[in-house]
């Protein structure tokens, strides 16, 4: 009972997730506010703007830090995940879907294959729902690292098996298998893009 409850839990959150890297994306395409200035702070901004639209600024762009250097990719195009870290997002939350519904089966088998199954799922939820809010280098990278590491351990159980009795022989590879290494090849690749533009990204480029 109490595995069939986790397996739930873990199949609602991963729709959660989904909706949450969804929405703002579809309310993004609706919704176009208008910039209303609250204070002299706004005023200066719009004005800024203004001149840099019309080509009257004459201060140097060096003098005004860039605020895109500071900030990460999910806070930027107004509130809107880019297409590359929305992708990683849902694929990430996919492949946490399938570990949560193979975990009570899994189970049966083996505590420890259903507590594998079970952190898995759990941890690509987390990292699709921090990258969500807070993208970071350190997230791309740990990103990278999980899913790399889900992958070795998985071709290993269909080319060897798993020493200390675990499983002997290799098992068979299976749709849900090929799916969700699919799934976690696209967490991975995107990224390795993701990291790789913010390097590229010359420092100051709006």
């Amino acid at each position: 009972m109490l595995a069939h409850t986790v397996h739930y839990a873990l199949v609602v959150g991963g729709l959660l997730t989904l909706a949450v890297v969804l929405l703002p994306h579809a309310l993004g395409r609706f919704r176009a506010e208008p910039v209303v200035p609250r204070d002299h702070h706004d005023l200066r901004v719009l004005a800024l703007r203004h001149a840099v639209a019309s080509g009257t600024l004459t201060l140097p762009r060096t003098t005004v830090p860039s605020p895109r250097s500071r900030r990460s990719p999910a806070h930027e195009h107004g509130g809107v995940l880019p297409g590359a870290l929305r992708l990683a997002c849902l694929a990430s939350g996919a492949a946490a879907a399938i570990h949560a519904a193979a975990g009570p089966h899994h189970l049966a088998e083996h505590p420890l294959f259903g507590l594998f199954f079970t952190l898995a799922a759990l941890g690509q939820l987390t990292w699709a729902a921090l990258v969500t809010t807070w993208c970071t280098p350190r997230l791309l990278v740990a990103g990278i690292v999980g899913n790399s590491a889900i992958l070795a351990l998985w071709l290993t159980t269909r080319v060897w098996g798993l020493p200390g009795g675990l499983m002997p022989t290799p098992e068979a590879v299976g749709p849900w298998d090929l799916a969700c290494a699919g799934w976690e090849l696209l967490v991975v690749g995107t990224c390795v893009h993701l990291l790789g533009a913010g390097r590229r990204r010359p420092e100051g480029t709006s």
